[in-house]
């Protein structure tokens, strides 16, 4: 069946406006209005609310975003002029964008500005379980793969993880993940394998749990540990998304639906960061067992996305 691209572009737009980045929703809301930055950068200084066109596209690209007072007040002027709603754009804002400290990174993994919307609500969620993004960053995952089951009424329940780790540095003792859903919670971490359940906080403002696992027997830096355990949902989502890094190797992911709700269309994306515009949609098959499943091996970092319609 032919994609309506117009459509697709406003589902886009519209999820944008919920969930975030700032970046994104921008960029789309500047392609939904139809004008160049050269006419909106016009239609702002008619409005006395200035902003220079270099300004404009590091926003839209998630360089830098609005901050300063006169920033503030341009934005709200240039939700007029791309036509969304007020404040849809400076409610995606947040605080500050995080410096310093907060950008540190293992070199296998991605920065969690790059690989989350609102990475503030990540921070306040595990500052709140008494650690810091560094916590992330102890472990890359080298090897990734994924069993999701969606019921009868459309509700994904669980995602079964196998992991392989390699520590980075000595004394490694945990795991320490996140999930986030617009629709729903993480309830319940179970059938731990070489692990077994820590702390876990929320962020109910963001949607994000993040959890700590602790691993059998501390590990060394190069260390590679094997673990398993199942996030238990009761979200109504449509899609799944996985973030990797340089030190992924293999990625594989299964979504398995009841056969009472089985969706009419499944394909997958693919975003370099999530400030990025999901690119291709690749149509992927629905398997005789009700499963769709995507595989890849030595992955390009970024953002890998297995979604599906249910009309």
């Amino acid at each position: 069946m032919p994609v309506d691209r117009e459509t697709t572009d406003s589902r886009r737009l519209s999820q944008a406006l919920t969930t975030g980045p700032f970046s994104l929703a921008l960029r789309l809301a500047l392609k939904s209005s139809g004008l160049s930055l050269d006419r909106v950068q016009f239609r702002l200084r008619e409005r006395d609310a200035a902003v220079s066109k270099t300004a404009l596209s590091n926003w839209q690209s998630g360089r830098t975003q609005p901050e300063r007072p006169d920033s503030l007040r341009a934005l709200a002027v240039l939700e007029d002029i791309v036509g969304v709603p007020t404040g849809a754009l400076s409610s995606l804002l947040g605080p500050p964008r995080p410096r310093g400290r907060w950008l540190a990174q293992s070199p296998g993994e991605m920065r969690a500005d790059q690989a989350w919307a609102r990475p503030d609500g990540l921070a306040r969620a595990l500052q709140r379980m008494g650690t810091g993004i560094e916590a992330i960053n102890q472990v890359a995952k080298i090897a990734t793969h994924l069993t999701s089951t969606v019921d009868a009424r459309r509700r994904m329940r669980t995602i079964s993880h196998h992991l392989v780790l390699r520590a980075e540095r000595d004394g490694t003792d945990r795991y320490t993940g996140a999930y986030r859903s617009d629709v729903g919670d993480c309830l319940d971490i179970t059938d731990t394998i070489g692990c077994r359940p820590g702390r876990r906080r929320e962020d109910a403002e963001t949607g994000f749990t993040t959890y700590e696992l602790l691993l059998d027997q501390p590990a060394k830096a190069g260390d590679l540990v094997v673990i398993g355990f199942t996030v238990r949902t009761n979200a109504q989502e449509r899609y799944h998304s996985q973030r990797l890094g340089r030190a992924s190797r293999v990625y594989s992911v299964q979504v398995r639906f009841d056969t009472a709700a089985l969706p009419v269309r499944v394909y997958r994306t693919y975003l370099p960061s999530i400030g990025d515009v999901p690119q291709e949609e690749v149509e992927v098959p629905l398997g005789a067992s009700c499963t769709a499943q995507h595989t890849v091996l030595d992955p390009v970092p970024g953002i890998y996305r297995l979604a599906w319609d249910w009309d």
